[in-house]
């Protein structure tokens, strides 16, 4: 009789988690949205960004995965390489060592550089970036 009890507390708890990773996680709500956050889709963009530092003999270099609320962009981007690495590296090469030292840089790029890129491609739809790599020398 123990054993029956166990075994119906295991399978209770394991629905249990299936049903939290199933909707509150994102697996079916069917809306486009996941636990009141919006689906986010991930572009890689090919090769790192290294330019000079303004005002300095360093060297920044970072990587960036370009963050879209929207799926399907992934040729689009592709084919705009040159404009998203031109928007970048002039965004980035403005900065100073005392920018890049900033505890805030990478909050203050994920608000300027999607603003920057929709812009340039005519869009809306990059709403953030990641950074991979972020290294100054």
């Amino acid at each position: 009789m123990k054993k029956k009890k166990i075994v119906i507390i295991l399978a209770v708890l394991v629905m249990a988690a299936a049903a939290y990773f199933l909707f509150a996680a994102g697996g079916g709500s069917g809306n486009g949205k996941s636990g009141g956050k919006e689906t986010e889709y991930v572009y890689a963009v090919k090769d790192s960004f290294v330019t000079n530092v303004k005002d300095s003999a360093k060297l920044f270099k970072a990587t960036i995965v370009l963050v879209a609320d929207e799926g399907g962009l992934d040729t689009f981007f592709k084919e705009k390489q040159c404009i998203i690495r031109d928007v970048v590296l002039f965004e980035l090469r403005d900065l100073t060592e005392e920018d890049i030292r900033s505890p805030d840089i990478m909050d203050r790029l994920r608000t300027s550089l999607p603003a920057s890129l929709n812009a340039a491609l005519e869009t809306e739809s990059i709403i953030s970036v990641y950074f991979t790599d972020f290294v100054m020398q």
